[in-house]
């Protein structure tokens, strides 16, 4: 008995039902649906009298979207600028300082030890390096291992 088990070359593709208009999930589609929704009642003011306080609230909502996002955005905007200028205000502060720390050593002298206070390494003497002289003498080097002795006959 023998049995395909090849797969069929061309399977029937589902039938796909009618999707529905999903909701808009981006911000701008928000908006342009509330504008859209907006204009409709615009339009049809004398049959929807009624819902007036609806629509003036959705508008409400409209208006207060768009202020918060142009907020936002200016947010955006700013902390680049912020961080820009913060980044030229550091260069310059680093700068002055290297400026102010020069004056303090032109000022108090170079070899003072009044320096450390203000982060700066006065200028110090190397310590004289001393010979050993005849004090403790240096260590001894390890001893050789002996080669095996070959007995001669």
């Amino acid at each position: 008995m023998t049995t395909n088990l090849t797969p069929d070359p061309s399977p029937a593709p589902d039938p796909q039902p009618n999707k529905r208009k999903t909701k808009p999930s981006a911000f701008a589609d928000v908006l342009r649906e509330w504008e859209a929704l907006l204009t409709a009642v615009a339009d049809h003011a004398g049959a929807l009298a009624p819902i007036e306080p609806h629509r003036a609230a959705l508008a409400e909502s409209l208006d207060k979207a768009r202020q918060t996002k142009g907020l936002q955005e200016s947010h955006r905007a700013g902390r680049q600028t912020s961080t820009q200028t913060l980044k030229e205000i550091v260069v310059e502060g680093k700068d002055r300082a290297i400026q102010l720390r020069g004056a303090i050593r032109a000022e108090l002298g170079p070899t003072t030890e009044q320096l450390t206070q203000f982060g700066i390494l006065p200028l110090r003497r190397r310590p004289l390096r001393h010979k050993q002289q005849g004090g403790t003498p240096p260590p001894a080097p390890a001893p050789q291992p002996e080669a095996p002795a070959t007995a001669k006959e």
